[in-house]
Formats: C-alpha cells, structure tokens, sequence
C-alpha cells in the first residue's frame, strides 16, 4: 500500500506552513492558539474550492491546520469553542473569489514555504510530555522513519513507522527487562462511533496488568498484529556521548546501538481511526503471554503530522516514502 495516498485522504501533514489569508473573519479570534487554526483552516477550505496548490502542497497546509488545531487542544481549548470559528471560516473560504490579488499572494507565501519546509530532514513533534522522531532522509536504510520511544524499568519499546524507502510497516519493537516473550499483541484505538471523548490519562507511562482506563473490547477498536519476528533494532533515541558513555550532560547512558527485539506488525488501516482521535490521549498495545496481558500506552500527540510529514516528495529526486502492508 503507498503512503502517499493514505496521507492524502487523511488530508495531514507537519505543520511548518504559515500561509494564511488576512482577513476581518480572523482578525476577531479570541488568542493566539485559535488564530492560527483558522487562518489555516481558511486556506484550507479556499484551496479546496480553488485548485489553488498543487498536491504535496496542498497537503502539508491541511496538516499546518492539524497541528494548529493540536496545540490549541493541548493549550486547554476544545473543540466546542472552536467550532463557531471554523464554521465562519469555511463560510468566507466559499465566498471568497479565486482570483483576489490577496488570495494568489498567500498561494506564493505559501509555495514559498512549502520548498524551504521539504528540505528539512528531520522533524521532532513534542507534546511536551512525549514526542515523535520524524526522519525524512531518502536512503533505503532500514530505520524508523517515525517513532515513538518508551523506556522504564520494566520494558524498552519504540513504535511508529519503521522500514526503507520503497516498503515499511507499523510496527512495535520492544525488549522485556523480565524476559517475557508474549505470543501475540493487538493494538487498542478509542472507537470514536462509541464514546464520543477520550480518556486524557496523565499517569507516568510504562507497562500494566490491567487494561488502562477508557479502553474496553466494547468501546475500542482492535487491531492485531500480523507478523512477530526476532529483531536487532534501536529501541532508544539517540544521544551524542564520548568514549566512556557520558552525554554532554554527564548523564551516563552507556553503548548506543541496535539492540535484540520482538517485531510486532499492526495494519496501516489503524491509522484512519488514530486520526480521529484528540492528540492528548493515549492508543494501547496488549501483549499476551503466558502470565496474562500486558498493557502499553503511547500518547496519540502528533503521529499523523508526522506520518504525512514523512510522505512528502524529496524536493529534487521526488522519491517518497512508501509502505506495503
């Protein structure tokens, strides 16, 4: 299956573009996080009506919207109050006339940003809590090409998009620290149809015995793994040391390195329900074993920003990155 479909119709990617029309709709927002959601959403809904942008274009400025959209949710607004907002964008952007000297010189701000935003190869989105590690590099190495990393006393993990140029797969990699080797895993996403709000769960993240609240074979939908397979792979992020291990904060963090793992595969359909999700809560991987289930946590945050983010064509090769599941 080819990414860069899959991106496309969620309509997502890094938010790094500022174009925005100036408008007396936007000039009435409220603060600075809803500001940005609408001037972009305002684009959005102009280029949609106006073939204004070509494809890679257009869609990195619907995900300026997500990512906007995203702070504003983190910032403690919520999507009833922004609403009204959106509404009155989506009106002006359908009044509004195509060829106004205003809205092609937003198209040019717009092209403009967009070339210097694809020659950034690396992309980190934090949430302030966790982040995910975006890698547009266009070798064929296999490496994550998005993750998420997860390390504490009981398990290190990494989980996100791992693979080459021409194929990757959604995958989870984890190291058990008390030797468990579970025989299957499955991937647990609120079902939006169901419960209509997430749960927003601060607790510290690391591995449980009891499913995590908000989650419920009823309420979530369910996705299992479909291939587990023996890996050496990096399950830490990288961190510049000397000789002895030290970071250049003195931290001790040892030999850096690719480590012995267990592969798990989810479908890549899972993305289109993580998308719905609000980017403050939590998806769940339960590993079964022989001692019972475990239960993982990763923070939604950014993943489809970053998914879209590392779709986007090289600006002069115009390879991309692929994936088959």
């Amino acid at each position: 299956m080819n990414l860069h479909p899959i991106a496309k119709k969620l309509a997502l990617t890094a938010a790094a573009l500022t174009a925005c029309i100036t408008a007396p709709l936007v000039a009435r927002t409220a603060d600075d996080y809803t500001l940005p959601v609408v001037k972009r959403y305002f684009m959005v809904q102009a280029d949609a009506r106006c073939h204004l942008l070509d494809g890679p274009t257009s869609q990195a400025l619907k995900a300026g919207y997500l990512q906007a959209r995203n702070d504003a949710l983190r910032a403690g607004l919520s999507m009833a109050y922004l609403a009204p907002w959106l509404e009155k964008a989506k009106t002006a952007a359908h009044q509004s006339d195509c060829t106004a000297p205003s809205l092609i010189a937003e198209v040019t701000t717009a092209e403009g940003g967009f070339r210097r935003f694809i020659a950034v190869p690396h992309l980190q989105l934090s949430s302030g809590r966790t982040e995910w590690l975006a890698n547009r590099t266009y070798g064929d190495d296999q490496i994550w090409r998005l993750v998420q990393y997860q390390n504490t006393d009981q398990a290190d993990m990494a989980f996100g998009l791992y693979g080459g140029l021409h194929q990757n797969s959604f995958s989870l990699m984890t190291h058990f620290k008390n030797g468990a080797r579970p025989y299957s895993a499955r991937l647990l996403v609120r079902n939006t149809d169901i419960v209509a709000t997430g749960v927003i769960n601060r607790a510290p993240y690391g591995l449980s015995e009891t499913m995590p609240a908000g989650f419920s074979d009823y309420s979530s939908l369910s996705f299992m793994a479909h291939g587990i397979s023996d890996v050496t792979a990096d399950l830490h992020p990288g961190m510049k040391t000397n000789l002895a291990g030290f970071t250049l904060t003195g931290n001790y963090v040892g030999t850096q390195g690719p480590e012995a793992a267990m592969r798990f595969d989810f479908p890549s359909r899972a993305w289109m329900a993580i998308a719905r999700l609000d980017p403050r809560e939590d998806i769940v991987v339960e590993f079964n074993s022989e001692d019972g289930p475990r239960y993982a946590r990763f923070e939604v945050g950014d993943f489809i920003t970053g998914l879209s983010y590392v779709a986007l064509p090289a600006p002069y090769t115009h390879n991309q990155v692929n994936t088959q599941s």
